[in-house]
């Protein structure tokens, strides 16, 4: 259909959700759909591992789990996905922490917590090797789920800016409920017209904030979105104006960083490293995905 119709995923999803209100469906149904297409097949292979609960729980708060279920279910992380983005991203990010070398903030489009649950996991788990018991470390890393739930004194951030679906906690704890945004999902052509018609969103505030005032290292992005290409172009803009200010120079080096896997043809290189320029964006080519973690470390110096 998308090669047929030359429509976005976005007005297809629009379609699929706009079908879900014709049908007389409840409007939770639609992230509950999302859900299912998120962890159907992370769930199967962790309960395969007899895993499926703790990863649920995790997934919503890794603290909930006990010392066995985080060492299992972190081995089953290493040797089930260590050559991924996700893996190799966690690790060096908890080492970073560990270093006092991480970033400020994590800015995250994804709808996943992995991210947010692996880090935990990691730096729980090195804590406890570090300290010879097992312990709790206070929070390195904080998920942040919408705008008013301000800014973490000592953690860095995560901000879930386009929403976050977590799956239902496995109802060992009675009082776990599920931590998530899904009211806040993004996913939509709507949710994008809204984004790109309003000045004043919680994603477009957070965006701008950070990519005019630190150095962003963009990963797992394809840098199609059209709301974050205008974004980084008036940040730049900005930058340019402020920087010919205080400076005689007139080339500037792009700030930010987009990781990407490295085209086989020389010329589509090319072409999508210029195509960044006027974004404030330079690229940093990988061959393979497994090598996101040596950059991370290379950048920090580590």
């Amino acid at each position: 259909m998308v090669k047929s119709t030359r429509w976005s995923l976005d007005a297809l999803l629009q379609g699929a959700a706009n079908n879900l209100a014709l049908s007389g469906k409840a409007a939770d149904v639609f992230g509950n759909i999302l859900e299912v297409g998120l962890y159907s097949d992370l769930l199967v292979q962790a309960d395969s591992e007899g895993l499926k609960q703790c990863l649920c729980d995790a997934l919503n708060n890794p603290r909930w789990l006990r010392k066995d279920e985080i060492l299992h279910l972190t081995d089953f992380f290493e040797k089930a996905h260590g050559g991924s983005t996700l893996v190799n991203l966690s690790r060096s990010l908890a080492e970073a922490k560990e270093a006092r070398k991480g970033p400020q903030a994590i800015i995250n489009f994804n709808a996943d917590t992995l991210l947010f649950a692996l880090l935990d996991l990691f730096l729980i788990r090195a804590h406890a090797g570090r300290i010879g018991k097992w312990e709790h470390p206070s929070f390195s890393f904080v998920r942040t789920l919408r705008g008013i739930d301000g800014l973490p004194s000592d953690a860095t951030p995560i901000f879930h800016c386009h929403g976050a679906v977590a799956p239902s906690p496995s109802g060992r704890l009675k009082k776990a409920k599920r931590r998530d945004s899904r009211e806040h999902l993004v996913f939509t052509e709507a949710d994008y017209l809204s984004i790109a018609g309003n000045v004043a969103t919680w994603a477009q505030s957070l965006f701008l904030f950070h990519a005019q005032s630190s150095r962003l290292l963009i990963v797992g992005h394809s840098l199609s979105d059209p709301n974050i290409r205008k974004w980084l172009a008036w940040s730049l803009s900005s930058s340019i104006e402020e920087m010919t200010a205080v400076s005689s120079a007139k080339e500037f080096t792009a700030r930010h960083i987009w990781v990407a896997r490295r085209p086989k043809d020389a010329a589509h290189r090319h072409i999508q490293e210029v195509s960044l320029l006027h974004l404030g964006v330079r690229v940093c080519w990988v061959d393979d995905w497994g090598q996101i973690g040596g950059v991370f470390e290379n950048l920090l110096a580590l």
